[in-house]
């Protein structure tokens, strides 16, 4: 499989996560499942505020040939369309840097100058992930620096490196038997180590939902959306069997499923994502082909430098 299946899978598997998700957002598990039942079919195709800011992202490494701040938070306000469901964190920071403020100051003053633990910048991090894939030192930099644009506390930045390294693994093929003990190594947090360490024996034991639920989470927060889509995405071994098991949780079903379609789209590529809910996903000036387009210039950038 080429590593440009893997860079658009990544992109594009994040973009599906999030569409499929997004009809269920904050729904509990029973009403996922009384909504889709065994039938998982896109029922609109309409991404959120998660892959809209994760095109900002790819936009801004492209056009910069790596991280720009003032840049990444311009393209974050140029795209910004209220209706696509922005939480009141991220939409504060914006309006902030909008009327002047440093993005490098911003993220800063909001939640009594504590900042936001949210999974806002981890749900927008794929094009981290796959385009620093080869570099852990310089991916966990970037991560951070591109979260604290509207996520400056240390759990949201160490939840989007998480979730930038684990699709970083998963484009150089790791397997998945490695890839707990890679990302142990990875996180520094001990929050974080402890969710790893959950994962590891929830795995062994095929915990069922509300197990899940309960010891790793389905909510806001990265500390608990973050390692719940990298337990779907170890558990399975399909695209579409992770995305719709991270789904069926409910909670924070469409940056779940984002999160989980990113790791398994960078892990099984393009092709493996079926092929009815990418050509249900939106069209449009910057809809299904434009995201693979995006893929694609990362590709370029990266290895070909142009």
């Amino acid at each position: 499989m080429s590593l440009k299946s893997k860079f658009i899978g990544a992109l594009i598997g994040s973009a599906i996560g999030d569409a499929l998700g997004a009809p269920l957002e904050g729904n509990s598990m029973e009403e996922v499942n009384s909504v889709y039942g065994e039938d998982w079919k896109m029922i609109s195709g309409r991404y959120t505020d998660d892959t809209e800011m994760m095109i900002g992202v790819a936009e801004s490494l492209i056009e910069n040939r790596g991280f720009n701040g003032a840049d990444m938070a311009a393209k974050f306000i140029q795209n910004y369309h209220a209706r696509r469901g922005y939480g009141p964190g991220t939409k504060e920071a914006l309006r902030r840097i909008r009327e002047g403020e440093s993005w490098e100051e911003a993220s800063g003053k909001l939640f009594g100058g504590k900042g936001s633990y949210g999974n806002g910048a981890a749900m927008r991090i794929a094009p981290v992930g796959i385009f620093y894939y080869d570099n852990a030192d310089k991916l966990r930099e970037i991560a951070y620096k591109s979260s604290h644009v509207t996520h400056s506390h240390e759990l949201g930045k160490e939840g989007a490196a998480l979730q930038a390294f684990s699709i970083a693994l998963a484009v150089q093929g790791t397997e998945k038997e490695a890839m707990l003990h890679d990302l142990k190594e990875f996180v520094k947090n001990v929050i974080y180590k402890e969710k790893l360490r959950k994962i590891e024996a929830l795995l062994a034991k095929e915990a069922d939902k509300k197990a899940i639920i309960s010891e790793l989470g389905n909510g806001e927060e990265a500390f608990n959306s973050v390692p719940t889509a990298i337990y779907s995405f170890l558990r399975f071994d399909s695209f579409k069997d992770a995305v719709v098991y991270a789904i069926s949780l409910g909670g924070d079903a469409d940056t779940i499923g984002a999160m989980t379609g990113a790791i398994s789209g960078a892990y099984y590529g393009e092709g493996a994502i079926p092929e009815e809910w990418e050509e249900k996903l939106e069209e449009g000036k910057k809809g299904r082909s434009y995201i693979k387009w995006l893929a694609e210039e990362l590709y370029r950038v990266k290895f070909y430098n142009v």
